[in-house]
């Protein structure tokens, strides 16, 4: 018996403890991490071997839930052409950005299937942009050969890490 109500003793303690070591009045800050997609269209380029399209994505979604953002990063972006594409890859090099943060400028091979491109964190925080509710976003392209498509789209993920209060 008495065993049991030292256990409950000394359970009883340790919770006090814990929690009166905790802040008051702090505000309470957590790490939201979401995904968003957009699609960009590109229309009249069969044939060019460049270009440069700027589209913007509403991100309104991931300003719901947080009353002021602390921190936002993007962490990853992924590429890939949709269905609409007549060919098989686009080849060269390719541009990302959002408004003047560039986010990747390397050559790779765009597919139908997803290319996961990790955003460095020196070029990664976007806290600027995401207030507004809208993510600009420019693509810019060099290909290896002309486009052989008039009429296509390409998807973006992007990964966005946050710290909100």
């Amino acid at each position: 018996m008495k065993k049991i109500n030292l256990n409950k003793t000394v359970i009883l303690l340790f919770a006090v403890f814990a929690l009166s070591n905790c802040e008051k009045n702090g505000p309470i800050q957590f790490i939201v991490i979401d995904d968003f997609s957009t699609t960009i269209p590109i229309k009249g380029l069969a044939g060019e071997s460049s270009y440069s399209i700027e589209s913007s994505t509403n991100i309104s979604e991931l300003l719901d839930n947080a009353d002021t953002f602390v921190e936002a990063d993007v962490e990853s972006v992924t590429l890939e052409l949709m269905d609409d594409f007549s060919g098989n890859s686009i080849d060269g090099n390719l541009s990302v950005s959002a408004g003047l943060i560039p986010f990747l400028n390397e050559d790779l091979s765009l597919t139908k299937s997803p290319s996961l491109i990790i955003i460095p964190a020196n070029v990664s925080n976007i806290l600027t942009l995401i207030t507004s509710g809208a993510f600009p976003i420019s693509i810019t392209g060099n290909t290896s050969s002309p486009l052989g498509d008039d009429d296509f789209t390409i998807k973006l993920t992007f990964k966005i890490k946050a710290k909100v209060e």
